[in-house]
């Protein structure tokens, strides 16, 4: 999930912020995205586009690479497999972490996605922001605290947020994510205190070393590295002794210090990640490879420094001439057999872990080294102490493992059109609802990117897209289904099959209904009338919704002003871009009466109803919400009936908007609400 940003356009980590804030956040509120208990398709959804899998092999395409062997063929098929079953469990880690904190927000999700930036090259804090090399990373954050303890606010300022990185990790607040996050080393530009905020229009930033990058864990990681290379050393000299070569008793005395002091800090180091993994609610199952190789680390460690010191304490009383009973010794040898048992698993867990991650080119770290290392001196000093165990008990009786179209930018926008209209012109308007659907289900943008690239060459090969009826994949002259991924590979960079070779249609005809859809001189937004007259855009307005204020809507050959329908309309927009689509989407789906009467109906609902309902729900209404669950009511209950009819309605359409968002309250109420220990809010955890 994480690239180095080549920035052909040489943008700065400051400048990507900017627009990710222009995009994720609004002025200085703090922004949530609300998903109610129904709705985790969604989230998984968004992680498959977050995380997304390789696309088939190349190799598949015969005539593209004929040359190639079927070595290199199995060989890549491997790794694509590998990829794609390591992104599965990525994506099931982050959504797990991330679902589990609704307990905090009575069931519904309340998260928002942030981006940190690492500059690995840059050492001074206050430039790192202005460099235009870095990596990204997504975090979610999601509500834990509340500063009313009546729980009928919803204000979490100052509060408590829990942050799951690109690893599943949990973080309980910001402080602890800055602290213990495992990004790599270097300076993280991020936004302030995890939130996206906009101060003057200027998103604000913190910088921060990562821990990776501190001095502490430098010195960690040489002790690591050092405490390896002595286990390794101690473990040859008790391997030398075991096969009756020739080891001075000092040499093998010092050798067996050293070997304990690493294989005490292996094991030390074992118990503190497990620790950790269980602190930020990473599983600590011995079914998880990681927490397996911890577990091992740090049993093997228990059991074979009490085997050591046991079999010390019956040597030392022998040499003193004192009886050793045969309980005692039966227990000396039985710590030391375990010892052997679970010592030698963990050696063979490492090895083949370490053979596998060099297969599949993973990295490993000095804490494999480390745990290795730890292993292999239990190992062998447990059998030289049964060994010499046995011998004494011979001679003297005794011894012993995370709205749509609000991020398309214009060239995408443009491709999405295209897309739009060739769908309605082959399908007619029964093909709309898969519209929105695309719009309203699918979190990536890259599809139009994608078309962006290869739309000279598919024109010059006499080949239109339009979306699937799965909401997921295009066609291609209504014959060929395929994603858009899929196909810019082929036609741009020769990867995998020639998917154009297998349009063998051409250019389907028009549906019959379908002969005005999408015309601009039918149904369009236009800039500002003749008689519009200048005034300062508003303060609290989000970025572009004073220009779509000033805009007006063509229908059928009637004009609609957009400022004609009050204020509270504009003032509850927190993302310009969502709300033209939804405008769009009506231009293309409703006659000009019935848009007129939808749109009078968004301003009386917020102007009746917003009110209530946030006191109740203590959260941000928007009005691209409230448009677009208005426009799916009418259009799933009440389409092609005349306005009349709908007007019949109002109290139904009210009633089942209201019941909608009373079904997403996040809250908990009085009396159930305990104090945070780490910040001024309160909380409460539920069942879910």
């Amino acid at each position: 999930m994480a690239e180095a940003n080549n920035n052909g356009n040489q943008r700065t980590a400051r400048e990507v912020q900017q627009e990710f804030a222009d995009k994720l956040g609004y002025a200085e509120q703090i922004i949530w995205d609300l998903l109610s208990e129904e709705q985790a398709h969604l989230l998984e959804d968004k992680l498959r586009h977050l995380i997304r899998d390789p696309q088939p092999s190349e190799n598949n395409n015969e005539l593209v690479l004929p040359a190639l062997t079927p070595e290199l063929r199995i060989k890549e098929e491997k790794e694509r497999t590998k990829l794609i079953n390591d992104n599965k469990k990525a994506r099931e880690a982050i959504f797990k972490a991330v679902w589990e904190q609704r307990k905090y927000t009575n069931r519904q999700s309340l998260t928002a996605i942030i981006y940190v930036m690492v500059i690995a090259d840059e050492k001074d804090v206050n430039r790192a922001e202005d460099c235009t090399k870095f990596s990204c990373h997504p975090v979610f954050r999601a509500r834990r605290c509340i500063t009313d303890s009546s729980g009928r606010s919803g204000d979490s300022s100052d509060c408590c947020n829990i942050f799951v990185d690109e690893n599943g990790r949990v973080y309980q607040n910001w402080e602890q994510y800055v602290a213990t996050n495992e990004l790599p080393a270097g300076i993280m530009v991020a936004p302030e205190r995890g939130i996206y905020r906009l101060v003057k229009d200027h998103v604000r930033l913190d910088k921060y070393v990562t821990p990776a990058g501190s001095d502490s864990r430098k010195v960690l990681g040489f002790l690591d590295v050092g405490s390896a290379v002595g286990g390794f050393a101690a473990a040859g000299i008790s391997i030398a002794a075991l096969c009756t070569l020739p080891v001075s008793a000092p040499l093998l005395a010092g050798a067996g210090v050293v070997g304990l002091a690493s294989a005490g800090y292996g094991t030390a180091r074992s118990a503190g990640k497990l620790v950790d993994r269980s602190q930020h609610e990473q599983s600590i199952n011995v079914t998880d490879r990681e927490a397996r190789s911890h577990w091992l680390g740090t049993i093997a460690g228990v059991i074979g420094l009490g085997a050591a010191g046991a079999t010390q304490a019956v040597t030392v009383a022998t040499n003193a001439g004192r009886e050793v009973g045969a309980i005692t010794q039966l227990t000396v040898n039985g710590m030391n057999i375990t010892s052997i048992a679970i010592s030698g698993t963990g050696l063979a867990n490492g090895i083949l872990d370490m053979i596998l991650k060099v297969q599949d080119g993973d990295d490993i770290t000095t804490i494999d080294v480390l745990q290795l290392s730890a292993s292999l001196v239990l190992f062998t000093h447990s059998v030289y102490n049964f060994k010499l165990a046995s011998t004494i008990i011979n001679d003297t009786a005794n011894k012993n493992l995370a709205g749509y179209r609000e991020t398309l930018s214009n060239r995408q926008r443009r491709m999405f059109d295209k897309t739009y209209k060739e769908t309605i012109r082959i399908n007619g308007n029964r093909a709309k609802v898969d519209i929105i659907r695309n719009v309203n289900e699918i979190p990536s943008r890259q599809q139009f990117n994608d078309l962006y690239k290869i739309n000279k060459q598919l024109n010059k090969e006499g080949v239109r897209f339009s979306f699937g009826s799965d909401g997921k994949t295009i066609l291609l002259n209504g014959e060929v289904q395929t994603t858009t991924a899929d196909l810019r590979g082929s036609v741009q960079h020769n990867q995998g099959p020639n998917i154009l070779g297998k349009v063998t249609q051409p250019i389907p005809a028009s549906h019959v209904n379908a002969a005005n859809v999408g015309t601009t001189a039918d149904s369009r937004i236009i800039g500002p009338q003749p008689s519009y007259q200048p005034r300062q855009e508003p303060r609290n307005y989000a970025v572009g919704v004073f220009a779509l204020e000033l805009s007006s809507v063509v229908i059928g050959g009637m004009v609609f002003v957009l400022e004609s329908y009050g204020r509270v309309i504009f003032e509850h927009i927190a993302n310009a871009e969502a709300f033209e689509n939804i405008i769009e989407v009506m231009c293309e789906n409703l006659p000009p009466e019935v848009f007129d009467f939808i749109m009078k109906l968004t301003r009386t609902f917020m102007d009746t109803m917003l009110d209530e309902l946030t006191t109740v729900l203590k959260f941000f209404i928007t009005t691209e919400s409230v448009l677009y669950r208005m426009l799916m009511y009418v259009l799933n209950n009440f389409r092609n009936v005349p306005v009349e009819v709908l007007e019949q309605h109002t109290g139904d359409i009210f009633r089942a908007l209201e019941s909608y968002y009373l079904s997403l309250n996040p809250n908990n109420y009085t009396g159930l609400l305990q104090k945070c220990k780490v910040c001024t809010g309160y909380f409460q955890v539920s069942q879910l």
